[in-house]
């Protein structure tokens, strides 16, 4: 049971991988996909994982009260045996929301369907009409009323072509986080989008170097999967009806959690680089 919640949205600044461990497919190192869709997600536990270890080191850095700051850190998240006391602090899987991908006018479109949107809305709690997501066929998209256009009405996303409707978009994200240039975003059928988020994933093949001599080993090519870069996201933390501290859990979440974070795997060489594109408007961080 949970007595609050509060929405993050989070934007990929570089690529991520969050990974579903190694397989036997064309790619070696997946990246977490709903096993109903295949939609592309990071699991709760590994986003879990990522804001404790992000916000244990940035409570670390300030040398005062740190046994105070660390029994409260432990109330929120959890003591690391778990025997101590329960985490405070519940969190969801992150859900694709919009996906990017290579457009013919303006670099790149942000792609998403009836289906990721209607989630979002039940959710989220958003108002927007349903009407705006209906009769979008196969090969077909709706864009926003501005949005740029190649001749005779479409849209082309990487080497595909879609007819385009227009559409007022901007009551579909109004105030749910800031700065969406809503020109980019591109509404597909579910069947075309499911196709997109499976094929524009980000595969990048990495070699293993010897030490000793500086060469790549005979053996140790192999292949990993990302989301790529300027995908959104969002997730839920949940205030657990259990806590009984006086501390405002969802308070002390915004104010560590900070504007970027890192998430995922290969932290060393950049990747899992993601922004808070909600923060200035949680609870807390404005006060």
């Amino acid at each position: 049971m949970y007595k609050d919640k509060e929405t993050i949205y989070i934007k990929a600044i570089s690529p991520i991988h969050a990974g579903s461990g190694q397989s036997l497919t064309s790619v070696d190192m997946p990246i977490q996909r709903e096993s109903h869709s295949n939609i592309p997600k990071i699991e709760g536990s590994s986003l879990k994982g990522s804001v404790k270890h992000n916000v244990y080191h940035k409570l670390r850095v300030n040398k005062d009260n740190k046994k105070e700051e660390h029994k409260l850190f432990e109330k929120m998240f959890g003591s690391e045996d778990g025997n101590d006391c329960a985490s405070a602090i519940s969190i969801t899987d992150a859900k694709l929301l919009l996906f990017p991908m290579r457009s013919a006018i303006d670099i790149y479109k942000l792609i998403t369907c009836p289906y990721v949107l209607k989630r979002w809305k039940e959710e989220t709690n958003q108002s927007f009409e349903d009407s705006i997501l209906e009769n979008i066929e196969d090969g077909h998209c709706v864009i926003n009323q501005n949005s740029p256009l190649l001749s005779n009405d479409k849209v082309m996303l990487e080497e595909y072509i879609f007819e385009a409707r227009k559409e007022d978009l901007s009551i579909l994200f109004n105030g749910s986080f800031e700065n969406l240039q809503i020109n980019k975003v591109v509404i597909l059928s579910d069947s075309d989008f499911i196709d997109m988020v499976t094929m524009y994933t980000e595969v990048i093949t990495r070699n293993k170097i010897n030490v000793e001599t500086g060469t790549a080993q005979g053996t140790g090519l192999f292949s990993e999967e990302y989301l790529p870069a300027e995908t959104v996201m969002y997730f839920s933390v949940l205030e657990s009806a259990f806590y009984k501290g006086e501390e405002e859990v969802l308070k002390y979440f915004n104010e560590n959690i900070g504007g970027i974070f890192q998430v995922g795997g290969n932290e060393t060489i950049g990747k899992g680089i993601v922004k808070v594109i909600n923060h200035d408007l949680l609870k807390g961080v404005t006060e």
